[in-house]
């Protein structure tokens, strides 16, 4: 079997470029490949060129975080890895104003169907997926435009390779989308449609009539693409709603997913021959 310092210049690439496409950063890490890929063809051994811990994971802490059920880990001393940390002070939403992130986060409660999670005892389940939903949300529209201008930035072979890996759509839709005016217009939308139907803000009126106003603007989706700023925000919604609820851990165990788990062998598989 070949040693790491005998992996092929395409291994390296497969290996350097998948790294390049989840961190989403050019610059540093593109240079970080280039002298990857000269070590790998003088044969100077991976170790002297990657840091620690960036492209293959770390066992130890691998293991340490993925066998406990707590939602905080004990971080443990020179730790590599990035560990959440619980928050010590009230949540300050990074893009949305106040205002704005109130209604985001009643329109996640109805999404998720937790119509009167607004109601709920802090610490209550339904109160707590609908507030890590709606900070989660803050925090991907926040870092929208620094991720937007990483994937300019993105040399021709680290572009072919996010390609490769996640689809020509995919990496234009980074390129060029803006979620923050998305977001940002969407919600001056919802409040004036909200004044002109209701003559009150969103927030203001009874769940059955936010029910209704969400009813129309889903129904509208059926005839094709976005036609108005309701629509891209309901769709722009819809979209980060299921990515962050089934991304937490209630909705990982609603899926009974299996994979967060740590196996010394992989499960149900044989060895045959000498592959």
């Amino acid at each position: 079997m070949a040693e790491d310092h005998d992996l092929t210049r395409r291994q390296w690439l497969l290996r350097l470029g998948h790294g390049v496409v989840l961190t989403g950063v050019s610059g540093a890490v593109g240079e970080l490949a280039t002298d990857a890929l000269a070590a790998a063809q003088t044969g100077s051994a991976a170790s002297e060129v990657l840091p620690p811990g960036l492209y293959l994971p770390n066992n130890d802490h691998l293991t340490h975080a993925l066998t406990s059920d707590d939602r905080f880990h004990p971080i443990p001393a020179g730790t590599e890895t990035e560990y959440a940390r619980p928050r010590v002070s009230p949540f300050r939403p990074q893009f949305f104003s106040q205002e704005e992130f109130a209604t985001v986060r009643r329109l996640v409660e109805l999404f998720l169907g937790d119509g009167d999670a607004s109601k709920a005892e802090p610490g209550a389940e339904g109160s707590d997926i609908v507030t890590e939903v709606s900070e989660w949300i803050d925090l991907i529209i926040a870092g929208a435009p620094a991720v937007r201008e990483a994937a300019r930035r993105l040399t021709p072979e680290q572009r072919a390779l996010a390609v490769r890996y996640d689809g020509a759509a995919a990496v234009e839709e980074l390129e060029t989308s803006d979620p923050q005016t998305v977001w940002r217009e969407g919600l001056g939308w919802l409040r004036e449609e909200s004044q002109r139907r209701f003559g009150k803000e969103f927030l203001d009126v009874s769940q059955d009539e936010q029910i209704q106003l969400l009813t129309a603007i889903g129904g509208g989706l059926l005839e094709g693409t976005p036609a108005n700023l309701g629509q891209q925000l309901f769709v722009a919604l819809k979209a980060e709603t299921i990515r962050g609820y089934y991304t937490s851990r209630r909705g990982l165990d609603e899926l009974d997913y299996q994979g967060n788990t740590y196996h010394v062998e992989c499960p149900g598989c044989t060895t045959r021959g000498d592959s």
